[in-house]
């Protein structure tokens, strides 16, 4: 089956078609896909430069993407609640910018008749740690205040969505342009870093603060922002131990895999909500599965970004 992927670490350019050879027996709780949208996410543009190579080697040739929806095809001997032509999300690690895919059913969930194949795409890896952060590092409880950092990004926006419906005031931060639409899904007070500093707007303002962006001044605006006695979660690393000493009783967390955490449940909530229209996914750019916007597509994972998701679309249904 075709697939893309590289052998090599550096810049978009390393991308390559691959002819790869199909799983050809499942296990009993697994499930084969056959992919007709893929997620494209700016953890796998840090893992194609190489930044963490020493943490996470990866074995080559690697074909990336953890974000898919599509068909099953064909069930494991002792899956019992999907079947052959149900329409799922999936979350999984690697092995999504193909054709098809193999997933255990902890990791899928049915696929809402209301959305669209680039929304289902764009869900499971923002979604999932959106709802994880909230629900379980955060742990957070209706009444509080949350100051979300980059709540244009595609964690940004269903952090901002979620915590709406869990009665949180949301502060929130972003560049100008990204404003109207932050406050459209939410937002009670926004911060543009491009007209001010976020961390003095709402100095000592939030009970819990999200890091939702790749990296910058972001933690020390957040621990600014953040209460004496605070809880802050970073999706990639938590502020200096200097930082740190800022806010001493407060609390700092990074997001991580914790075998408590199951994707099934996160995606079932998620899928529900937006069955309900209670959750959008915004799209940002939908690109073709070719080898020319597999590349163009993480080009664009390494500018600054604009506000939703990028996804390729496998086949049009």
């Amino acid at each position: 089956m075709k697939a893309f992927g590289f052998n090599q670490y550096g810049d978009a350019n390393v991308f390559e078609e691959l002819q790869i050879e199909p799983v050809a027996e499942l296990k009993s709780k697994q499930v084969r896909v056959s992919i007709e949208a893929i997620g494209i996410n700016p953890f796998e543009a840090i893992l194609r430069a190489g930044y963490m190579k020493d943490s996470m080697p990866l074995p080559f040739p690697i074909v990336p993407g953890g974000d898919v929806t599509g068909i099953i095809t064909e069930i494991g001997d002792k899956v019992d609640n999907f079947s052959v032509g149900d329409a799922v999300v999936v979350h999984k690690g690697f092995g999504g910018y193909a054709e098809e895919l193999i997933a255990f059913t902890s990791h899928i969930a049915i696929r809402p008749d209301n959305i669209t194949l680039a929304e289902a795409a764009g869900l499971p890896t923002p979604g999932i740690a959106a709802y994880n952060i909230l629900t379980f590092f955060a742990k957070a409880r209706a009444g509080e205040t949350i100051f979300i950092e980059g709540a244009s990004g595609s964690v940004g926006m269903v952090l901002v969505q979620l915590a709406k419906l869990m009665e949180l005031t949301v502060l929130a931060s972003g560049s100008s342009a990204n404003e109207d639409y932050v406050r459209r899904l939410g937002a009670d007070q926004y911060s543009a870093y491009d007209k001010e500093n976020p961390g003095e707007t709402f100095k000592d303002m939030a009970d819990i603060v999200v890091d939702a962006t790749l990296g910058g001044r972001a933690s020390e605006v957040g621990v600014k922002a953040l209460k004496p006695n605070g809880r802050m979660v970073s999706l990639i690393d938590v502020p200096t131990e200097a930082m740190q000493k800022e806010k001493p009783l407060a609390d700092y967390y990074q997001v991580e895999s914790v075998k408590e955490l199951k994707d099934n449940d996160a995606l079932k909530f998620l899928t529900d909500l937006m069955m309900q229209d209670e959750l959008e996914i915004k799209i940002a750019k939908k690109y073709k599965f070719t080898l020319a916007d597999i590349i163009e597509s993480h080009k664009q994972l390494d500018l600054p970004r604009t506000a939703g998701k990028m996804v390729v679309i496998v086949k049009e249904n």
